[in-house]
């Protein structure tokens, strides 16, 4: 939850801003195909059950579009290890929808997985993943 780790995790995450108790502002670049754009917005933390997990809410804005999310991120200890659980919704609009629709799942989870990935290596730990899962 420290928010220099989670900048640093984040495909195309140029800041991170804490604004008041979990609730943060940011930009990222992000794109899909030959649309992208630098997105504007807030990510909030919530539903916090200390070293089990939290929701996760976004809203970011763009030129090219708009992105909301929320998503539930599960923490269960598992010997030496943590297994991360990742379910999410997102709705998005503009441009962004409407020329490369289809092609958004799929970015989706590439940025998931990378994300899971950065953060493996930010702790010092091997990022290992059941097919379509993100642990």
């Amino acid at each position: 939850m420290d928010p220099d780790v989670l900048r640093r995790a984040m495909p195309g995450c140029e800041r991170l801003d804490r604004v008041a108790d979990n609730r943060f502002t940011t930009v990222l670049k992000a794109g899909v195909g030959p649309v992208k754009g630098s997105f504007t917005g807030e990510v909030a933390l919530s539903d916090i059950v200390p070293h089990r997990g939290y929701t996760l809410t976004t809203r970011a804005r763009s030129p090219i579009g708009f992105v909301e999310g929320v998503g539930r991120i599960a923490l269960e200890p598992s010997g030496a290890e943590t297994l991360i659980q990742f379910s999410g919704e997102v709705k998005v609009g503009g441009t962004l929808a409407s020329v490369a629709g289809r092609l958004i799942e799929a970015a989706a989870q590439k940025n998931i997985r990378e994300t899971f990935a950065n953060l493996a290596r930010e702790i010092g730990a091997a990022p290992t993943a059941e097919p379509g899962e993100a642990k």
